[in-house]
Formats: structure tokens, C-alpha cells, sequence
């Protein structure tokens, strides 16, 4: 279950996104290459913006749930139409709903016990959060005795830090408002966004 997210190397985290602009968004990053997106469910409207980009792009963009701390969070996720799971946290009960629903979950870690405990319940990728705290070497150690464990990383990475957390290890790299600039979303500046989306999709090939 976790091919549909083989080959994709970024996902932006789209965080309490007004919902009037959740679409138009979507559409610029999209037109800047990117394939999936992360929804937060502490967003208003959550659940809405999840079934509406879903329904409004078809099969040309994942969209997964992030924030996802309770089985509650997870069970309203997986009825809108989320596609992947995302948590800053290990909850096995969340990793156990979204095993019997067959959707990937990716939930959050910052040691190696959890990474084996998070892959135990079934969790086959995690999430380094905060990635930047950790660094890109705690990456290429832990990869030696957990090779079998995918890494997506998310938390104070940017544009020029991107790459190297790739290249230590990880399969996807997370990224916030470094990539969505609260700005240029105020101020809906789609074609910053895009251009942006670009810089960051040509720094991950």
C-alpha cells in the first residue's frame, strides 16, 4: 500500500490554509510539479478541503491527512477520502485503523525505538520530526541497523537544506512555510508558489 507514495519526494504541508484558498493553492503547486499534499486536520474545514481537492483533481495528486494525534482525527481523515496518514506523533493506534482501512501512515518518531515500534504495528515509513533538530547524520546512522525503515522528514528544512537530507537517507522530504510562503499566500501570489514549488522539485531530483 505504500507504492502510491514510491517516486515522490516532497510533499508541502498545506497548515490552516483558509478554505477559500485551498484550491487555488493546490493548483500552484501542482503546476510547479508537485504530486501529493499534506492537509492538517487542526485546519478549519479539515475534512472539506481533503474530499474537495481529492474530488476536484482525481488520480493526479495524493492527498493525505497530517496532525493526526487520535483515532478520531483518523477516522474522519479516512472518511473524507485521505489517501496517506501523517502524525507528528506514534500513536499504534492510529498505525492499526489505517492498516485495517490498507492507507499508509506515516507517524512521527525521534528515536530508534520508536522507528521499530512504529514499524512493528505496520507502519512501513515514518516521520523524523523535528528533522532539523535530529540532522542529516542521525539519518545515515540510524539507517545502518534500520535499513527497512523508510524516512520522511519534516521540520525546519528548506530550500537549500533539502536535498542533503535526501541524499542521507530519507525517501521524502516534508516541507511547510518555507515552501508556502505565508505571504505569498495572503497576498495570492500563485505564481510565487509555483516557481517555488520548482526551485524545490529540481533541488530533490
Amino acid at each position: 500500500m505504500y507504492n502510491k507514495l514510491q517516486g515522490i519526494r516532497l510533499i508541502p504541508v498545506l497548515r490552516k490554509v483558509p478554505y477559500e484558498l485551498c484550491q487555488e493553492l493546490v493548483k500552484a503547486l501542482k503546476d510547479g510539479g508537485i504530486k501529493a499534499v499534506e492537509i492538517t486536520m487542526d485546519s478549519d474545514h479539515a475534512s472539506e478541503m481533503i474530499r474537495d481537492v481529492k474530488q476536484q483533481n482525481g488520480g493526479d495528486l495524493l492527498v493525505g491527512a497530517g496532525t493526526v494525534l487520535t483515532m478520531e482525527d483518523c477516522e474522519k481523515a479516512i472518511a473524507s477520502g485521505a489517501e496517506f496518514i501523517v502524525s507528528p506523533s506514534l500513536n499504534v493506534d492510529v498505525v492499526k485503523i489505517c492498516m485495517e482501512h490498507n492507507i499508509p501512515v506515516i507517524p512521527g518518531v525521534f528515536t530508534p525505538t520508536e522507528m521499530q515500534t512504529a514499524y512493528s504495528a505496520g507502519a512501513e515509513m515514518i516521520k523524523l520530526f523535528p528533522a532539523s533538530s535530529l540532522g542529516t547524520k542521525f539519518i545515515k546512522d540510524v539507517k545502518g541497523p534500520l535499513a527497512h525503515i523508510q524516512i520522511m522528514t519534516t521540520g525546519g528544512i528548506n530550500l537549500e537544506t533539502a536535498r542533503s537530507y535526501l541524499e542521507a537517507g530519507a525517501a521524502i522530504v516534508g516541507a511547510g512555510s518555507d515552501l508556502i510562503k505565508k505571504e505569498w499566500l495572503q497576498s495570492r501570489n500563485w505564481e510565487a508558489i509555483t516557481n517555488e514549488a520548482i526551485a524545490w522539485d529540481k533541488s530533490l531530483q
